[in-house]
């Protein structure tokens, strides 16, 4: 009959994870853990490795749909700020223009004001010119 093999416990509880405590629990009346007991337990230890990467790979998904979300509202958003500094030019320019077209209107509103100042002094010429006519020629000579 073939002598069943065991490891220490020490051992046992690095491969499965757990204390040598718990190592020990599984240990056989030589004080090693038998490869049987070892095997079964790394079954279960197996199994909750596969469950841990099922979860994984389901977070993953999650992940990765999240990520493409991020993404598309990326690039959504690149495309809005783009057309927003374009927006932005656009105002300004009308902006100047508009500015360029009010310093426009004040230099026609001042030279309009220059020439309402000329006609007025022309009018009180041509005044002072109809009353000096309508005045004799002796007159105009004695006032000299």
């Amino acid at each position: 009959m073939p002598e069943e093999t065991s490891i220490p416990s020490a051992e046992a509880a690095l491969l499965l994870g757990i204390t040598e405590d718990e190592a020990r629990g599984l240990a056989g009346p030589d004080g090693g853990v038998p490869l049987e007991a070892l095997l079964r337990r790394t079954g279960a230890t197996v199994l909750e490795l596969a469950r841990e990467l099922a979860q994984a790979r389901e977070e993953v998904g999650k992940l990765s749909g999240r990520l493409k979300e991020v993404r598309a509202t990326n690039l959504r958003l690149q495309g809005e700020l783009k057309e927003g500094v374009v927006e932005r030019r656009r105002l300004t320019e009308e902006v100047l223009e508009l500015r360029a077209a009010a310093e426009e209107r004040l230099m026609l509103m001042e030279r309009v004001e220059r020439i309402s100042g000329i006609e007025g002094e022309l009018a009180e010429a041509e005044e002072e010119l109809a009353r000096l006519r309508s005045r004799g020629p002796v007159s105009r000579l004695l006032d000299r």
